[in-house]
């Protein structure tokens, strides 16, 4: 028997009620026509699978119309946004879980975004996606170059801040010839001396100095939470003189990163690192890397393996067994209104006995549907 692939339309009577919007998307840019809609549709009815059996199955006329209202939700916050187009070039991707259960997925690094006939100049961008959304991460590799629509709400920031369309952003591997990362993080920020970071520290998680220095140490390792994470020593000309050899002063920048950037990058890699810094009068200067882009990179060490530990909260700073060194929360969580207080990231979590190092880790597009029994399978029209 065919596997049958579920209707090709929207229902007769929902396709009625959702025509303005889908006529408002198109004008906006959002969709070129309803199949994003359609698709929409079928995964909140899978979704909502046991509220619609209850409501007679998906041909019922009570279940359409309830799955409409849930569509239409989603569609008028979406068409308040103004929608573009990114070509994205990812340059690197976190993925885990909060302490109080909230998957999270932060993208970071270089973007064209697409306006109607107009393309902006590329510029550095930064993407968290909560909850459901996070799973839209989950075929996304740094280093690749991807399309997907967003929103955005300022244009004119440093680092663009982009948000997902609720239930229409997909990212579409393509080819799309991007400008140098190395030029990009030089034009938009000024290099820091690592010897001067002390003197001025981050006052947020978006305020970042920009550190150009050379790896003496990379490796990830298994927080005390259960999650993944990376650790780098950084430093530069500024951090290696004869004066700070011969006081015994450390200036060596210790810092967190995501897996993927601590795997890339081995011991004597040059890197352009933006980072977010913070200062402890007990464990002195520490650092968490946003992104990471090689100059010179050198093939990264061996796996090491983990000694996992039961406290409950980590601190990044910590884990440099060369130089206990704290990390000041930023608040380095975001959220969709940037108020979600208990999130935090193993940077702002507290002190943790140090241990050795090892390395590391898609939504359902709504496909068919049944009317919540495995066994049946709806005909492809909705009559």
């Amino acid at each position: 028997m065919s596997k049958k692939t579920g209707p090709k339309t929207l229902p007769a009577a929902v396709k009625k009620r959702l025509a303005p919007f889908i006529e408002k998307g198109v004008q906006n840019g959002i969709f070129a026509d309803e199949k994003p809609v359609l698709d929409l549709f079928k995964r909140k009815a899978a979704e909502l699978s046991d509220t619609v059996t209850e409501l007679g199955g998906l041909k019922n006329e009570n279940a359409q119309r309830f799955v409409a209202n849930c569509v239409m939700t989603d569609l008028s916050a979406m068409l308040r946004q103004k929608a573009y187009t990114g070509h994205f070039n990812v340059w690197s991707v976190s993925v885990r879980t909060t302490r109080n259960g909230r998957p999270i997925a932060n993208l970071f690094g270089q973007v064209a975004i697409e306006d109607g006939d107009d393309v902006m100049d590329t510029a550095l961008f930064r993407m968290s996606l909560w909850d459901d959304d996070a799973s839209l991460a989950d075929d996304v590799v740094a280093g690749a170059s991807y399309a997907a629509p967003v929103s955005c709400r300022n244009l004119e920031t440093e680092v663009l801040d982009l948000r997902p369309l609720s239930g229409m952003t997909t990212f579409t591997e393509e080819d799309y010839e991007h400008s140098s990362p190395v030029e990009l993080l030089r034009d938009t920020f000024e290099v820091t001396p690592i010897a001067e970071l002390e003197d001025d520290i981050s006052r947020s998680r978006q305020d970042y100095r920009l550190v150009e220095g050379t790896v003496s140490y990379s490796g990830v390792q298994t927080s005390k939470a259960g999650n993944l994470f990376g650790k780098m020593a950084l430093r530069d000309e500024s951090s290696m003189t004869m004066e700070a050899i011969e006081s015994g002063e450390n200036l060596t920048l210790n810092a967190m990163c995501d897996t993927e950037t601590a795997n890339r990058f081995g011991k004597y890699s040059e890197v352009l690192a933006l980072v977010t810094t913070s200062m402890s009068d007990q464990y002195g200067l520490s650092a968490n890397i946003e992104a990471a882009v090689g100059i010179v990179t050198i093939a990264p060490p061996k796996v090491e393996s983990v000694k996992s530990g039961d406290d409950a909260e980590d601190n990044a700073a910590s884990y440099f067994s060369d130089a206990k060194v704290e990390t000041i929360s930023l608040d380095d969580d975001d959220s969709e209104d940037d108020s979600d207080d208990d999130s935090t990231t193993e940077a702002d979590e507290t002190p943790a006995e140090d241990s050795e190092a090892k390395p590391e880790g898609k939504a359902d597009d709504g496909g068919e549907w049944t009317d919540g029994s495995d066994s049946d399978e709806w005909e492809d029209d909705w009559d």
